[in-house]
């Protein structure tokens, strides 16, 4: 298992019926480029990127995102095979906008093989990736949980513009 310096992995509860049922809040954040150079960005859970999340393939997640965000948002599940109401791009697919002080609740089951995924949002997008409303999400495999030697690594390349005072 790979820990992201930073980078917290999202916990979750199991719920009655076997259900991973976790938390995403999509907010306006302070974060801390690089020592001592803080940053206005938009992430979730107070950082960007999000935290990792991690499933194995055929469990069943519901992810909640919560808008706390001044414009409306969504979150779309790169890569993952997804009903289209669950796959986070309004108002192509039949999936809805997430309006700001409220959330939406993305139930799916994970049918994609182990490997290295992400999720971001999908409504104004060159303003809202831009701004940090991304994050990974790993789909382990049972089989190499425990191998030390066994890593997932997810690269984000992001750029930020930001204005020194001399």
């Amino acid at each position: 298992m790979v820990i992201t310096p930073g980078i917290s992995d999202l916990p979750y509860r199991v719920q009655v019926d076997g259900t991973k049922f976790f938390t995403l809040i999509a907010e306006e954040i302070t974060w801390e480029l690089v020592d001592g150079i803080l940053i206005q960005a938009w992430g979730y859970n107070g950082s960007t990127p999000g935290p990792t999340i991690r499933v194995f393939p055929g469990d069943r997640v519901c992810i909640r995102v919560i808008n706390r965000l001044p414009e409306k948002t969504s979150v779309h599940w790169h890569g993952l095979i997804v009903p289209n109401a669950m796959d986070g791009v309004p108002p192509i697919e039949p999936s809805p906008f997430i309006e700001p002080g409220h959330y939406f609740d993305y139930h799916f089951t994970i049918k994609n093989p182990p490997g290295t995924y992400m999720y971001h949002s999908h409504v104004n997008v060159a303003v809202q990736d831009n701004a940090g409303l991304l994050g990974g999400l790993i789909v382990e495999d049972l089989s190499k949980q425990n191998l030390s030697q066994h890593k997932d690594y997810l690269c984000l390349l992001q750029e930020w513009a930001v204005d020194q005072l001399p």
